[in-house]
């Protein structure tokens, strides 16, 4: 009976004992493939840079979202945990550093704080609504391009200087863009404002953009020196990016002349052109002398520069003597 009893009792811890070592292995084999998920980084919490609320209490549903293979009950649990208390001032954002958002988060989380990807810096706001910086990159985006549109066909936005994110203090608020000074190669400035439904404006941020704007432009075809005037000869259209090349001459207008030297292949700029005068110094000119009975001409030499209208010194070559005449045409002057 004895020995019954103690193979009976002796087979019983045998058989606990493999349960035990059967329950070992399986905690084992779930701890192993808990860590090697959370290493292999199958999912992750992913914590918003800019975040709206509206509750009295800010749960991790309301700053984070899982990303990847997630089981949806482990979420269900963890989008429910209570963060902190609210903001009471409503309409108003408040930052958080990284470092201590992170220290909220390991706080309630535990070891699910090393699943989360956190901003640098996240920006909440009780009440309204927010545009985070994708969204907000994705607007600007749109309305810069429909307007640089206007510029030509080889146009590139770069350098795009944006807010971090766009905060509406009321969520029945709309986005308003706005470019106060136009569209033009080079830096320009914009606006979003965010406006109520009657119309006024009730936050501004500024950003910038720098636009690259490339067209065929007139260049000199070869050297022209100062006081040269412009002909078709000495011009050739040679693609410029505009944002680099202000004040170009849009090749319209009446006869130029380059007050500074162009070299071979440089734009010719607003700046170094001054309309060709209509008498140019050591130029021969028609003197005309005129009253109401009769009507004298003479050639001569004008010994400066003048516009119509302008006064002139000029030589006259048959007399010899200088006289001060008025311009009255191309290369023509009168004498009283």
């Amino acid at each position: 009976m004895n020995k019954m009893h103690g193979r009976f009792t002796g087979s019983g811890k045998k058989k606990r004992f493999h349960v035990v070592i059967l329950g070992m292995v399986m905690f084992a084999l779930l701890i192993g493939i808990t860590v090697q998920a959370g290493a292999s980084g199958e999912w992750r919490i992913k914590v918003s840079d800019a975040v709206s609320v509206e509750g009295p209490v800010v749960l991790l549903g309301d700053i984070a979202s899982p990303v990847g293979d997630y089981d949806s009950k482990t979420w269900e649990k963890l989008s429910a945990v209570r963060l902190w208390k609210a903001s009471e001032r409503k309409g108003r954002p408040v930052s958080i550093p990284r470092h201590k958002l992170e220290g909220i988060l390991r706080y309630y989380l535990g070891d699910y704080v090393e699943q989360c990807v956190l901003p640098s810096r996240m920006f909440i706001q009780t009440g309204g609504k927010v545009l985070d910086s994708q969204a907000v990159h994705r607007e600007v985006v749109a309305f810069l391009t429909v307007r640089a549109k206007a510029l030509g066909d080889d146009v590139e936005l770069k350098k795009l200087t944006l807010p971090p994110n766009f905060f509406f203090p009321d969520k029945f608020d709309k986005l308003k863009l706005s470019l106060p000074n136009g569209v033009k190669p080079g830096t320009v400035r914009f606006y979003m404002e965010s406006v109520t439904p009657d119309g006024k404006t009730n936050r501004k941020v500024a950003g910038t953009v720098f636009i690259n704007v490339w067209k065929a432009v007139p260049c000199a075809a070869r050297p022209v020196n100062r006081y040269e005037r412009l002909t078709p000869d000495k011009i050739t259209f040679v693609k410029k990016n505009l944002a680099y090349n202000t004040q170009i001459w849009d090749g319209e207008g009446g006869s130029w002349r380059v007050v500074r030297p162009v070299g071979t292949g440089q734009p010719f700029r607003m700046d170094n052109l001054e309309p060709m005068p209509m008498v140019t110094k050591g130029g021969m000119v028609t003197l005309v002398y005129k009253n109401k009975r009769i009507q004298l001409t003479a050639r001569g030499k004008a010994l400066e520069d003048a516009h119509l209208g302008q006064k002139v010194t000029v030589r006259n070559l048959q007399s010899k003597r200088t006289v001060m005449a008025t311009v009255i045409g191309t290369d023509m002057v009168r004498v009283k």
